[in-house]
């Protein structure tokens, strides 16, 4: 091998030899020429390839922030969901009848009361909704508020989907006529098959 490499080298030196300054100056010229252009070819290329790197680099970055901020909601959402589901366990005992009874006795409206009438019955998985109708009659606004506000604040699974409010006047006196469709949720077990 290195006889072959000498025998090479000898006969690029005869061939070196051999030339005239001129086509010396030449070669000379074409060996830094092509040197200085794959020099350049290499460092383009690996300057494209670093580009590229960076880019694929800040993508993944890019998507390792969206994952975990997904998966902060995903926890977030999860604890949530928990807290729902343990809120509606809580109240799955006491129908919505009775809840509302028990509100317009507590504020006072138990006598204005007309009546709570259930309209039907949705199921979602394990999730129950039953649409009721909630009427009262002859309120004053304060009642109604009252009303509406220990409704609102007492946790009990429910969604106050319409409001009616009629304004009628009785000896000078202004009373309100309220129906409410009132959605109230509860968890259906999974062994019930969704029945109520």
């Amino acid at each position: 091998m290195n006889r072959l490499l000498e025998m090479a080298r000898g006969r690029f030196g005869d061939l070196v030899a051999t030339m005239t300054p001129r086509d010396r100056r030449l070669f000379v010229g074409l060996v830094v020429f092509v040197n200085v252009v794959v020099v350049g070819g290499l460092f383009w290329f690996g300057r494209g390839v670093l580009t590229d790197l960076e880019s694929k680099v800040g993508d993944r970055e890019q998507t390792l922030a969206l994952v975990s901020a997904l998966a902060a909601d995903q926890s977030s959402g999860a604890e949530e969901a928990r807290r729902i589901e343990d809120e509606l366990r809580r109240n799955g005992t006491q129908d919505l009848p009775s809840f509302i009874e028990k509100a317009a006795q507590q504020v006072g409206v138990s006598s204005q009361l007309q009546g709570v009438r259930e309209k039907g019955t949705t199921t979602v998985g394990t999730l129950e909704e039953k649409t009721y109708g909630v009427e009262l009659s002859r309120l004053s606004l304060q009642q109604l508020v009252d009303f509406l506000h220990e409704v609102e604040a007492s946790r009990y699974p429910l969604r106050i989907r319409s409001t009616k409010v009629k304004t009628l006047t009785t000896a000078g006196v202004k009373a309100l006529n309220v129906t409410l469709e009132v959605s109230a949720f509860r968890l259906v077990d999974a062994t019930d098959g969704g029945a109520p």
